[in-house]
């Protein structure tokens, strides 16, 4: 069964209030497209897909589905639209199935394509071939409590699709499956978005859902969207701590120099200077074009960066900084898949990820100090905020 061939794109430019919070969003996904929203808890992103669903109205802006205005408020006009939620066209799958506990996965999938008119027989023939879509055919007469978690998510999936919404919205689909379970369920819900072009939002905080599923990624921070690109782009060069966190990388945060790098301060004042390639040699590199004290950030992987004793080398008196070097105090020592992570009491704001043997033949313990050097192919510069 393939989406509405007249439905279309969600266009969504909107504001909104709740309480003291306040959400501003422009966004626009196209048929077949899923897009990523991640961000922090309080960040906005239910907020977002409770406006998107319905269920609040935006106090301003507009939401359109295809041809079709969802929401409407413009300042000085005086006509509103609101279309009420059951005639909105759209799919909602949380973490939790919400199947009907009296009724079988049969009767549960059937339910959508009732609401909206079929007779008995042709709902259940639509049910019916859905739950063999999603590899469910043979649950169809039990009831919910005789399934697992992930057998429901797979009758409430099929629920979802059978009502043929013009929207999907995910919110956090996976996050109550195991692993086999959750990695099955992202390969369903791509086949099927690809194969009913449905547009199709999906709140998360994995970074692998994003990476599996999606094109483009939006960062909610705060009640706004602070980055939205290619879903490599935006993990490969974070603009908040808290998705740099869920990429894995470091994430530093400083002005530009007059050759393109980025100027860091430490914790103790102390001047740390990270330049992409093609800067260490003197070259301007075509990521470094921020005007000179402009913010800016660096990026690199935090087992990117060589430890080695230190003993004093005349460096770390010196008020120049040598780009991608730091002189540090080990703080805290924690374990890392494959080994240890560490971070120092000048730069607490980067990790620094070492294999087992290696922490092993440094005799890293807190207190220690060390040489910290970054290779400059590792590091990439962008402008910041």
């Amino acid at each position: 069964m393939s989406a509405d061939p007249e439905s279309g794109a969600l266009v969504a430019e909107l504001t909104t209030a709740r309480g003291t919070f306040h959400l501003s969003a422009s966004l626009r996904v196209d048929r077949g497209e899923l897009l990523a929203v991640l961000g922090p808890n309080g960040s906005g992103k239910s907020t977002l897909l409770a406006v998107l669903a319905g269920h609040v109205a935006p106090d301003e802006g507009i939401v359109r589905l295809g041809e079709r205005e969802l929401a409407r408020r413009i300042a000085g006009e005086r006509a509103s639209i609101d279309v009420p939620i059951e005639q909105r066209r759209i799919g909602l799958l949380g973490q939790e199935p919400l199947l009907f506990r009296h009724l079988s996965a049969l009767e549960n999938v059937a339910f959508g394509p009732r609401a909206l008119g079929r007779r008995a027989a042709a709902a259940r023939a639509d049910a019916a071939r859905w739950l063999d879509r999603v590899g469910a055919g043979e649950f169809a007469a039990r009831k919910p409590a005789q399934l697992s978690g992930g057998q429901q998510q797979r009758v409430a999936i099929a629920r979802t699709l059978a009502a043929g919404p013009e929207l999907l919205l995910l919110d956090e689909p996976f996050a109550a499956l195991d692993v086999p379970t959750a990695a099955a369920m992202r390969r369903l819900i791509g086949e099927l978005c690809a194969e009913t072009a449905t547009p199709t939002v999906l709140v998360t905080h994995d970074p692998l859902d994003a990476i599996v599923l999606a094109r483009r990624a939006a960062i909610l921070h705060e009640g706004r969207i602070v980055q939205l690109g290619p879903v490599g782009e935006v993990l490969g060069h974070p603009a908040t701590s808290f998705v740099a966190a869920l990429a894995g990388v470091n994430l530093a945060v400083g002005t530009a120099t007059t050759t393109g790098g980025v100027a860091v301060s430490g914790a103790d004042g102390s001047p740390l200077v990270l330049a992409p390639a093609g800067l260490v040699e003197g070259r301007r590199a075509t990521a470094g074009r921020a005007a000179p004290g402009s913010p800016v950030s660096a990026v690199f992987s935090p087992a990117a960066v060589h430890v080695a004793p230190f003993a004093g080398d005349g460096h770390e008196a010196s008020d120049e900084a040598v780009p991608n070097r730091w002189i540090g105090t080990v703080s805290l020592l924690q374990p890392a898949p494959g080994g240890v992570r560490l971070t120092t009491l000048e730069h607490p704001e980067l990790a620094v990820d070492l294999p087992g043997a290696a922490a092993v033949a440094l005799d890293l313990r807190p207190g220690s100090r060390f040489a910290f050097t970054v290779s400059a192919s590792e590091i990439s510069v962008r402008e910041h905020g």
